[in-house]
C-alpha cells in the first residue's frame, strides 16, 4: 500500500520540516512504512504542481494535517484530488481537524478525519485499509461511511512521549548538515491561557525522559545540524527542569544555535547564566503589558517582575524576543501602544506583534459573546472588532505593528533605537507611527505598509536613512543627521556580515602578488562613513548628541568581514584602500599604486590583503 504524507509549510526555511507526518510515519508498522513518503508542499507553487507532487508514485492513500494556514489550501485540494480519483482514501488531521471534523470532513470530501494527537489512531486507520476491512469509528477518528458521518470516541492522549517511536531515531527524517531540526520534546502546557490550543485535549505536560533526549541530541551533533527549534511551550517550567535541559545542551551539543520559548517567572539569575553559555535565542510571552486585560484570558503579569526577569537575560548577552497581541479582550488601541512602549523599553533583539485570533476550540471562542468579539469565520479567525476595540482602532494597532515589524525587526534596530528616540526627542510609538506615516507616503502607499513580511533589509535601511534624516530636520537638529546614518549603516552592515559567508584566509595560489589582477573578496564589504567609523565604536552606547560634541565627521571607510562567529570592522589607511577599491579583476596591484608608494610597501600590503581572503583571483568566481 503506497501512502502519501503531505506537509504544506509556511514557506521554505530551516522550519520547513515534517514533523508531524514524519511522526506518523514513524508509528506504522515496518511493513506500512516502507510504502509511506513524505511530501513537502510550498503555497508559492501552482495547484496542478501540488496536485501532482500529491499523486506522486499512485497513492492509495493521501494524508495530511491542516493548520490556520494551510486549511483552506488543502481541503481545495482535496476536493480537487477527489475529483479526479475517486478512489483515492483522503485523511485529514491535526489542530483544524480536531476542532471542526465534522465540517473538515464535508469540505475536503474526505473520507476519515483523525481527532487530537494522531500516532496511534493513524496507524489503527492504515493497518484497517491494508487488511481491506470495513472502516469502524474507532477512538480518535470520525469518518464518512454509506450510514453518514460516524464518530469514534475521543482517544486519551500518549501518557509516556517515549512509547512513541522517535522520527529522528528511527530514520524517518535524516538530519542535515548545517541544516535546522524542529526537536519535540514535551506535549501540552500547563498555563492553559484561553487563546491558545496548546493545553486542549491534554492532561498536564507529558516530557520525553532524558535518556531519549540525549540519544536525538546526540544524534543532531553527529549530523552536524547547525540550529534546533525547541517545540516545547515553556521549556523553564518547572524551572529546575529548564536548567537541566540547558545543562545539557552545553555540554552535548554546544555548537547548536537553539531556539527556546520561555515564560518570564521562572527566569532566574542560574537560568539566564546557563542560556548564556550557549549559542541561543529566548522568546518570551508577553501578549500584554496590562494585568487586568491578561485576566481577561487566564494569564497572569506583575509587570516589574517580568522587566527585571528579562534584564536578567540582557546581563547574559542572551537574545531574546517578545512577543505582543493586539485586540485581546478589555484591551483597546491606546492600551496596545502602552504595552508596545513597555516592550520597547525592555530592548528585545526581536518583536512579535499578533493580532488576536479566536480560535475554534478555545475558551476564547466559547466566550466570545462575553467580550463582543467578533472575529473571521474562515481562517485565520482574525478578530474583527471587541466590546473595548472597534475596527478602526484594529486598524490603527494593526499600522503601528506593521511598521514597528519593518523598522525594529527588518531593520534590526535594538542596538540603536534608544539613540534614534534620544536624537529625534520622542517616544517609541510617536516615532513608529511618523515612520507609519513616511511609508505610507512612498510608492505602494498604505498597502505597502501593511505588507510587513515583503520587506527586506536594504529596501528598509534605505527607508530609515530618509525617514530619519527628515525626522532630524523636523525638530531642529540637523547636525545629528550624518551621526545618525552612520549608526544605521554600521549595524545594517554588521548583521549582513554576520549573516553571510565567512572570509577565510588564502595563500597566493602560486601568483605574483605584485603582477597579477586581483578583485575584491565577495564576503568582503566596504562601507563609507561621515565619522570615523573607530570613533563611533569605542562610545559604547552611542548618544548622537555626544557623537557630533567630541568628534568632527572627517570621514572614513571600513571594512567588514567574518572569521568564524567574529565580525571585523576595520577603518581602512589610504593605500590599503586604494588597492582594495582599484582591485577590479583587471588591473594589478602595480597599475593600481603607479609609483604612489614603493613596490616594497604595495607588495607587502597586497600579500597581506590576499593572504587575509581579502583578494581572490581575478578569475575565481
Amino acid at each position: 500500500m503506497k501512502i502519501n504524507l503531505a506537509t504544506l509549510h509556511v514557506r521554505p526555511s530551516a522550519q520547513a520540516v515534517p514533523l508531524a507526518a514524519a511522526s506518523l510515519k514513524a508509528a506504522l508498522p515496518q511493513e506500512l512504512q516502507e510504502g509511506a513518503v513524505l511530501i513537502d508542499l510550498f503555497p508559492t507553487s501552482a495547484d496542478e504542481e501540488l496536485l501532482s507532487d500529491l499523486l506522486t508514485g499512485e497513492p492509495d492513500v493521501v494524508a495530511f494535517s491542516l493548520y490556520v494556514w494551510s486549511r483552506e489550501r488543502l481541503l481545495s485540494l482535496s476536493r480537487e484530488l477527489r475529483r479526479r480519483r475517486p478512489s483515492l482514501l483522503l485523511v485529514a488531521g491535526g489542530p483544524e481537524a480536531t476542532v471542526d471534523a465534522e465540517a473538515v470532513l464535508a469540505e475536503g470530501e474526505l473520507d476519515a478525519v483523525i481527532r487530537g494527537e494522531g500516532e496511534e489512531t493513524f496507524a489503527e486507520l492504515m493497518a484497517a485499509v491494508a487488511q481491506k476491512e470495513t472502516l469502524q469509528p474507532i477512538p480518535g477518528l470520525t469518518l464518512r461511511s454509506a450510514a453518514g458521518i460516524l464518530t469514534g470516541p475521543d482517544r486519551s492522549p500518549v501518557a509516556d512521549l517515549d512509547t512513541l517511536p522517535s522520527p529522528w531515531l528511527s530514520g524517518v527524517l535524516v538530519p542535515a548538515a548545517g541544516g535546522g531540526v524542529l526537536w519535540e520534546i514535551a506535549r501540552g502546557c500547563p498555563f492553559a491561557c484561553d487563546f491558545c490550543y496548546d493545553a486542549r485535549g491534554s492532561r498536564g505536560v507529558r516530557h520525553l525522559s532524558l535518556g531519549r533526549m540525549k540519544a536525538e541530541l546526540d544524534l543532531f551533533v553527529r549530523a552536524g545540524v547547525s540550529q534546533v527549534w525547541v517545540l516545547d511551550s515553556t521549556f523553564n517550567f518547572p524551572a529546575q527542569r529548564g536548567k537541566t535541559l540547558l545543562q545539557l545542551l552545553a555540554e552535548r551539543a554546544p555548537g547548536i544555535h537553539f531556539h527556546l520559548e520561555a515564560k518570564a517567572d521562572y527566569i532566574d539569575r542560574k537560568t539566564a547564566r546557563l542560556l548564556g553559555r550557549i549559542p541561543c535565542s529566548v522568546q518570551v510571552g508577553l501578549q500584554s503589558a496590562h494585568p487586568e486585560v491578561l485576566r481577561n484570558i487566564h494569564r497572569a503579569l506583575d509587570p516589574q517582575l517580568f522587566a527585571e526577569r528579562v534584564q536578567f537575560l540582557a546581563a547574559e548577552g542572551v537574545t531574546y524576543g517578545l512577543d505582543l497581541i493586539y485586540g485581546l479582550p478589555g484591551d483597546d488601541h491606546r492600551g496596545f501602544c502602552q504595552s508596545l512602549e513597555f516592550a520597547l523599553e525592555l530592548r528585545p533583539n526581536h518583536l512579535d506583534i499578533f493580532p488576536l485570533a479566536v480560535l475554534p476550540g478555545t475558551p476564547l471562542h466559547a466566550n466570545r459573546q462575553r467580550f463582543g468579539l467578533r472575529a473571521e469565520n474562515r481562517p485565520p479567525y482574525l478578530v474583527l472588532e471587541s466590546a473595548s476595540c472597534p475596527p478602526d482602532q484594529l486598524a490603527a494597532s494593526r499600522r503601528l505593528a506593521s511598521a514597528a515589524a519593518i523598522f525594529y525587526n527588518v531593520g534590526r534596530a535594538v542596538a540603536y533605537f534608544p539613540a534614534l528616540l534620544r536624537g529625534t526627542g520622542l517616544k517609541a510609538v510617536p516615532f513608529l507611527e511618523r515612520f507609519a506615516d513616511f511609508l505610507a507616503a512612498q510608492p505602494g502607499g498604505e498597502e505597502r505598509l501593511l505588507e510587513s513580511e515583503g520587506w527586506a533589509p536594504p529596501e528598509v535601511l534605505k527607508c530609515q536613512e530618509r525617514f530619519v534624516a527628515d525626522e532630524l530636520r523636523a525638530c531642529g537638529r540637523p547636525q545629528l543627521i550624518s551621526g545618525a546614518v552612520d549608526l544605521l549603516r554600521y549595524h545594517y552592515y554588521y548583521a549582513e556580515t554576520l549573516l553571510g559567508a565567512e572570509t577565510l584566509p588564502d595563500t597566493l595560489c602560486g601568483l605574483d602578488p605584485w603582477r597579477s589582477p586581483w578583485r575584491v573578496a565577495p564576503t568582503v564589504r566596504l562601507v563609507p562613513f561621515s565619522y570615523e567609523i573607530l570613533n563611533l565604536l569605542e562610545m559604547g552606547e552611542v548618544d548622537l548628541l555626544q557623537l557630533t560634541d567630541l568628534f568632527r565627521p572627517v570621514g572614513s571607510v571600513a571594512l567588514f568581514l567574518r572569521r568564524g562567529e567574529e565580525v571585523i570592522c576595520e577603518s581602512l589607511e589610504e593605500d590599503f584602500l586604494k588597492l582594495l577599491r582599484g582591485c577590479d579583476g583587471r588591473r594589478t596591484p602595480e597599475e593600481i599604486f603607479a609609483g604612489s608608494i614603493s613596490r616594497a610597501e604595495g607588495e607587502e600590503i597586497a600579500v597581506f590583503a590576499v593572504g587575509e581572503g581579502l583578494l581572490v583571483p581575478a578569475g575565481l568566481t
